[in-house]
């Protein structure tokens, strides 16, 4: 009996020293999953227009840049546009925005007046001092430290980035100047002095073949003679003025009841001769107004 229990005893240590000495199961591993990527949509900058276009507050603003045909007109370049909300627009008289419509070219030149052609933030506009629009109108930029107004208009609202610049709303109109257009008076021509030299029909020349008249003046030679055509002519070898006024050679001559009319345009002294009875010599003196 002792013999047994030895040997069990034997047989017991001898499968615990079995058990102790065998490898432990190797651990499961569990694999880590890929994570899926989640696709970033950046969000599209639009156009002012769009942009414009899809905002309620905007409504009539919109109708306006449609009816002057400026849809695509800030295509390209980089603007600010001065956005008037639609209460803005409620401030003008009832009938204004109707009449605009009808009028496309001054509806253009009044949404002109509130786009400025380069691209201002607020932190860059409250500094210029002034801005010129596309109208040509020059708007006074005021800042006081918690408001900006641009032409008299609060703007109420900052930059709204577009893809071609920036919108301000602000709470008015900016009406631009209008440009009276006033027809200058056609000026009434400053009478020329006349004179005139007759020839009679008893062969006299009244009052006299010399006469004195300011530089523009006229004199007139009348024939009342109807018995001859009488006519002046340039003296032999007159100086170049007497020829210009006199011609050369061939005699001016008058028909009677007819009259033959010099306008003298410079100063000096010029002088002539009559033609048939009586045939004499005479001199124009023009003098300095």
């Amino acid at each position: 009996m002792k013999k047994l229990f030895v040997v069990l005893a034997i047989l017991f240590i001898g499968i615990l020293l079995a058990g102790c000495t065998s490898q432990p199961p190797a651990p499961v591993v569990t694999p880590t999953p890929t994570p899926t990527p989640v696709p970033t949509t950046v969000p599209e900058v639009r156009g002012c227009y769009a942009v414009i276009a899809d905002d309620p507050q905007f409504s009539v603003l919109g109708t306006a840049l449609r009816a002057a045909k400026l849809e695509t007109a800030f295509d390209n370049g980089s603007f600010t546009i001065l956005a008037p909300a639609d209460t803005a627009f409620a401030q003008l008289p009832n009938d204004t925005v109707p009449s605009l419509l009808k009028n496309p070219e001054q509806l253009k030149q009044l949404l002109l007046n509130h786009v400025i052609d380069k691209s201002l933030l607020s932190a860059e506009i409250v500094k210029v001092g002034e801005a010129k629009t596309m109208q040509g109108t020059v708007l006074k930029v005021n800042y006081t430290g918690d408001s900006v107004t641009i032409g008299g208009a609060k703007v109420t609202k900052t930059d709204i980035v577009c893809k071609n610049g920036v919108i301000h709303v602000v709470d008015r109109v900016i009406i631009p100047p209008v440009e009276v257009k006033t027809t200058a008076p056609t000026p009434t021509p400053t009478p020329q002095p006349s004179k005139t030299i007759t020839f009679t029909r008893d062969l006299t020349i009244m009052p006299s073949t010399s006469l004195s008249i300011p530089v523009g003046g006229k004199i007139v030679w009348k024939n009342d003679d109807p018995l001859k055509p009488h006519g002046i002519a340039a003296l032999n070898n007159p100086d170049p003025q007497s020829l210009k006024y006199f011609g050369n050679v061939t005699a001016n001559n008058i028909p009677y009841g007819k009259s033959f009319e010099v306008t003298f345009d410079k100063v000096g002294a010029y002088d002539y001769t009559t033609v048939f009875q009586p045939q004499t010599t005479g001199r124009i003196t023009v003098t300095a107004k």
